[in-house]
């Protein structure tokens, strides 16, 4: 049994030296936290509890559904987004950290929504992106952004140089590469840089609703804003996606965009994913 590394919650424990990271996760309400759970065929699993941190006392089940991978394992997952507060899980003998939910727009305009899913099950297999023919995108809030003194150029070319020493382009394709920073001024934990960089295996990685890919080889490069603190600036490279595949892309958005709901009136609403794409009803 163990939780999916994709999973955008820290349940794991570190012992480190050095004082702590002052960063609490941060989530909007129209963020789904999609939790996985991965178990041999014959174990079971306890209760899914979520509790407040605003108010100790108060705490909730939360309904998780059950999905069989194959003959030997079977998936437990639920897709949880709580109202604003702040709130921790705990899934048998695995705690969360502390995670807040937040309308505050001034401190979400500060944060990037990371979507990620692959195009198929068979890349990996501690995490199921397609549950019963169904596509889930898992969705990561991060503080951080591209910075426009982040961005470089690049260039492949065939030229052609006359007796006269003209150049005549004989082909050419331009590129843009930008380094997305992930971090507010004091850092974040460095299972963030560690989750991004998992992250960017999968086929389809949306910053903010806009496709983008890791460049080349290129991994999170670290820096310590303050010596002694274990909390971390990442930079990532990246470029952009340009030529899609419209039918995936229209059925990517909408799988990002599509709130669940039990009513079945209510199954064609659409949540907000960037500035330009407004909310659908």
């Amino acid at each position: 049994m163990f939780i999916s590394p994709f999973t955008p919650l820290c349940f794991a424990k570190h012992k480190t030296d050095g004082i702590e990271s002052s960063y609490i996760q941060t989530f909007a309400p129209s963020d789904r936290i999609l939790v996985q759970l991965i178990l041999d065929i014959e174990e079971e699993l306890d209760d899914w509890v979520l509790y407040s941190e605003t108010n100790g006392e108060d705490f909730e089940y939360i309904y998780y559904q059950t999905w069989e991978i194959n003959d030997r394992q079977k998936i437990y997952f639920a897709i949880i987004s709580p109202s604003i507060g702040m709130y921790h899980i705990e899934i048998g003998n695995w705690v969360s950290n502390v995670f807040k939910v937040t309308d505050d727009k001034r401190e979400l305009e500060k944060t990037t929504l990371i979507q990620y899913s692959m195009k198929d099950n068979r890349q990996r297999n501690d995490t199921v992106f397609f549950i019963d023919n169904m596509q889930y995108f898992f969705d990561f809030r991060v503080p951080g952004g591209f910075k426009d003194s982040n961005w470089s150029f690049s260039v492949e070319s065939d030229q052609f140089t006359t007796q006269f020493s003209d150049i005549s382009q004989l082909f050419g394709l331009e590129s843009t590469q930008k380094k997305f920073t992930l971090g507010c001024s004091s850092g974040v934990p460095v299972w963030f840089g560690e989750m991004l960089n998992r992250i960017l295996v999968c086929s389809h990685v949306y910053f903010d609703g806009v496709k983008y890919t890791r460049k080349d080889t290129s991994v999170p490069e670290p820096t310590q804003p303050l010596e002694g603190v274990n909390s971390f600036i990442f930079t990532q490279a990246l470029q952009q996606s340009v030529k899609l595949d419209p039918t995936i892309e229209a059925t990517n958005h909408l799988i990002m965009r599509r709130i669940a709901s039990s009513d079945a009136d209510n199954n064609n609403k659409y949540r907000k994913i960037n500035d330009s794409t407004n909310l659908i009803n």
